[in-house]
């Protein structure tokens, strides 16, 4: 591969869309796109709303079930990409948000929006530990500097065909803030 390969992600409740790209910051070329789920059948998407009623200890051994699933669904979703553009990326970027949560799981399971912030923390850390037990450098990109890129998203876009949704899009501006300013040779 002539440039550099950097993937963007975008997790959502129980799921991620990745993308990855190369070519150069002036020219971001398209390479792949994967949408995969991060929680196995039988476990809850939603582990902290599955947790309000249960008892603390019982629910704590079930969130970190699905951390733990959702860290080794998030390593096979992101390899099985490096696959398909058959290249491993140099860097993966995933998208993230300011959230404060409490550090007490009873604290958090006191309020509704809390459990929803936990659930998209322990979705976001899943796949940036991923990333690492792959063996790839892994960064944290705030959705706030996300670059506008609208002329590359739509001509992106064109190449990538449908879906491309906003969480494809978003996780390409999130690749597109790693790629490096000419392709590397």
């Amino acid at each position: 591969m002539s440039s550099a390969v950097v993937v963007g992600v975008v997790t959502r409740t129980g799921s991620a869309v990745a993308v990855t790209l190369g070519g150069s910051a002036a020219v971001p070329r398209f390479l792949g796109r994967r949408e995969f789920e991060l929680v196995p059948a039988g476990l809850p998407a939603q582990p902290y709303h599955a947790a309000a009623d249960m008892d603390l200890a019982r629910a704590a051994q079930m969130i970190a079930r699905v951390e733990r699933a959702a860290e080794q669904a998030a390593a096979a979703g992101l390899r099985a990409l490096a696959d398909v553009v058959q290249a491993a990326p140099r860097a993966v970027a995933v998208v993230v948000k300011p959230a404060a949560v409490p550090e007490e799981l009873a604290g958090v399971l006191r309020s509704h929006a809390w459990m929803h912030a936990a659930e998209g923390l322990l979705y976001r850390e899943a796949v940036l530990a991923a990333v690492s037990s792959c063996g790839w450098t892994a960064h944290a990109v705030q959705q706030s500097a996300l670059p506008a890129a609208e002329h590359a998203l739509v001509e992106l876009g064109q190449v990538a065909g449908r879906p491309w949704r906003r969480a494809e899009k978003d996780a390409a501006r999130a690749a597109m803030t790693l790629i490096p300013p000419v392709g590397d040779k």
